[in-house]
């Protein structure tokens, strides 16, 4: 059995074991995709009934949207949905958002919470499948323009 603690034993062949063993327990990654906006795979749903351009506490939308490579290639797609747990003006929602992230070679189960949640948006990476498997680490969609303009999707993540 190998110790890798400090009462680790000082031969060579241990240390670099015990440093494999590290390196390779928490395999860090970076994906960028590009959610490309408009109406390019997207769909669109609104959830209860709002008032007006209003969400109330309760209320919110789910959507689809295509996820690209850098040639501009579909290789996924983002599924998500938002709640209001608070009164919300009309671009941006006050409360949770929960979705996945279907990405080549797997997927991201992603959660974001708090206020003013829109085009501009950081969370918690909190789970993933496939080569994914078990992914922990943060994502931010940073949008290009305004509502519906192209946004660029980072997913920096690590595996166990």
């Amino acid at each position: 059995m190998l110790h890798c603690g400090l009462g680790a034993r000082s031969g060579g062949g241990s240390r670099r074991a015990c440093g494999l063993l590290r390196q390779h327990a928490r395999q860090r990654g970076n994906l960028k995709l590009t959610e490309p906006g408009g109406e390019t795979g997207q769909s669109f749903g609104v959830i209860g009934k709002p008032k007006g351009r209003k969400l109330v506490p309760g209320t919110g939308f789910a959507f689809s949207s295509v996820l690209q490579n850098s040639d501009k290639k579909t290789v996924g797609e983002l599924n998500a949905f938002c709640l209001a747990t608070q009164p919300s003006p009309g671009e941006a929602i006050n409360g949770t958002c929960s979705g996945t992230a279907v990405v080549p070679g797997g997927s991201f189960a992603l959660n974001v919470g708090g206020k003013s949640i829109g085009n501009n948006v950081s969370g918690a990476i909190v789970g993933g499948t496939g080569k994914y498997a078990g992914a922990t680490g943060t994502f931010s969609s940073k949008s290009s323009g305004g509502e519906n303009s192209p946004s660029t999707v980072t997913f920096d993540y690590t595996l166990p």
